[in-house]
C-alpha cells in the first residue's frame, strides 16, 4: 500500500469538530465531488465520488466504514469503491486524530492514509499526482467544514447600547443577534487536469529554480 499524510487546522473546538465529524451526511457534503447513495447505517456509508482528467471521467462507487473512538478523538474509516467506466479499483484506510490548539481555540487534524489503486488509473498513483488531489481535497474539505461549523454554532454580535425602541422592551433590545454564517463553498468534481498542470509545475521549478543563470 501506498501512504499519504497530510495535516490541516479548524478555527473551533476539539469538541465542536468532533461532533461535526460524527455527521456523516454533513461531512460527506464538504468533500468536492463526493455524495451518499444512501442514509448510513451502522456507521457504514455508501456513496460515489468523481474525478475528472480532461474528457475522461472516473466515478467511484463504493462503501465505507467509520470507527470513531471518542477516548482519544481518533477514528478510522475502511473503504472500497470501482469505478466500472475506467474498469478501477481502490481500496484504502483513513486514520485522523485530533489535537487540541491554543488552549482549546483551535484543532489540528491529522490524516494518514493507506491505499490502493488498480485497472486504468493505477498510472495515476505515482508521480505526485494523488497528493495533489489529497491536498486539494483537504483544501475544499475544511472551507466547507468550517462553514458548516460556523452555521451551526452561530456567533452572537454584540448589540449597539441604545435607548429602546417604543413598543420595545429593554431585554429585546439588548438581546444580541446572531452573525450571519459564511456562505459554504459548493463541492465540486476534482478536475485533475488541473491537479496535474500543478503537480508539472512543481516539478519543474524543483528542476530549475535551483539553477543560476550564466
Amino acid at each position: 500500500m501506498a501512504e499519504i499524510k497530510q495535516s490541516f487546522t479548524v478555527n473551533h473546538n476539539r469538541s465542536v469538530v468532533w461532533d461535526m465529524f460524527q455527521d456523516l451526511p454533513k461531512v460527506v457534503s464538504c468533500i468536492p465531488g463526493a455524495s451518499l447513495s444512501e442514509p448510513p447505517v451502522d456507521g457504514v456509508a455508501k456513496g460515489r465520488i468523481s474525478v475528472k482528467l480532461g474528457p475522461i471521467k472516473a466515478d467511484f462507487g463504493g462503501e465505507a466504514k467509520v470507527e470513531p473512538n471518542p477516548a482519544d478523538f481518533t477514528g478510522t474509516i475502511t473503504g472500497a469503491g470501482v469505478d466500472k467506466n475506467q474498469n478501477s479499483r481502490a481500496k484504502g484506510v483513513v486514520t485522523y486524530t485530533l489535537i487540541d490548539l491554543d488552549g482549546g481555540k483551535r484543532t489540528q487534524v491529522d490524516v494518514a492514509v493507506d491505499y490502493v489503486l488498480s485497472g486504468g488509473l493505477a498510472q495515476f498513483a505515482r508521480g505526485g499526482i494523488v497528493e495533489a488531489v489529497a491536498g486539494q481535497i483537504i483544501s475544499d474539505f475544511t472551507e466547507n467544514l468550517e462553514a458548516e461549523i460556523e452555521a451551526a454554532n452561530p456567533a452572537p454580535v454584540a448589540a449597539v447600547a441604545e435607548a429602546p425602541a417604543a413598543g420595545t422592551s429593554a431585554e429585546a433590545a439588548a438581546a444580541p443577534a446572531a452573525a450571519p454564517a459564511p456562505a459554504k463553498a459548493k463541492p465540486r468534481e476534482l478536475n485533475m487536469f488541473a491537479l496535474l498542470m500543478t503537480v508539472l509545475g512543481n516539478k519543474l521549478r524543483s528542476l530549475f529554480g535551483g539553477k543560476t543563470q550564466p
